[in-house]
């Protein structure tokens, strides 16, 4: 069984096939775990949302020992606080489901980072902050689906799911899903399939 995260799972939605079979064996034959390049923005986010002073956030921020972390996390960061900074109601999410696609030998790691309530509505919100491949809207749904799909029977079940692009900034949500969505994520699932057996 492959497993990822639903975020790398995304990005692998963007690669043509030479970019794709790359990842994949750097994924699958380098040793040691990998290095999840925004850890330090995921902890500033909820650092700021459980009412941390701007100094620790700036801290936090600051801790990566490589410059391009610091520098992409900080512009992601302030593009959450400019989206969301002032909203009131907002609480950090730290339950992980796995969503299994057993037909491809495929699981996946779906963790949205925090929830929002926007008029009595409840939206639950996995973050993406990856440069580059910039997100395009047919993966951003796949990503929305997949979130739905692990989520729909827990507490958040009657949540907006939504994608949070903080690179632009953009908010995609589980509204554009369709059955070609579905489609989609099958032919992106064989493509990452077919890729990884090849390396």
């Amino acid at each position: 069984m492959l497993r990822m995260r639903l975020q790398t799972f995304i990005k692998y939605c963007h690669l043509d096939q030479t970019e794709l079979v790359t990842a994949l064996d750097e994924k699958l034959n380098k040793s040691g775990k990998g290095h999840n390049f925004h850890w330090s923005l995921k902890k500033a986010i909820h650092s700021h949302i459980e009412g941390a002073s701007q100094a620790e956030i700036d801290s936090i921020l600051d801790s990566p020992s490589k410059e391009a972390e610091v520098k992409y996390n900080r512009q992601a960061f302030q593009c959450f606080i400019d989206r969301f900074g002032k909203v009131k109601q907002i609480e950090v999410v730290n339950d992980e489901h796995s969503y299994p696609i057993h037909q491809f030998g495929l699981e996946l790691k779906v963790g949205p980072w925090f929830r929002t309530f926007e008029k009595g509505q409840s939206h639950l919100h996995l973050v993406w902050a990856t440069q580059n491949p910039q997100l395009e809207q047919r993966n951003a749904n796949i990503g929305t689906l997949i979130l739905l799909d692990a989520f729909k029977g827990t507490q958040y079940g009657n949540s907006k799911f939504c994608l949070m692009d903080l690179v632009r900034p953009k908010r995609y949500s589980d509204s554009t899903i369709t059955d070609k969505t579905r489609l989609a994520l099958k032919l992106s699932c064989r493509m990452i399939e077919a890729a990884a057996k090849l390396v």
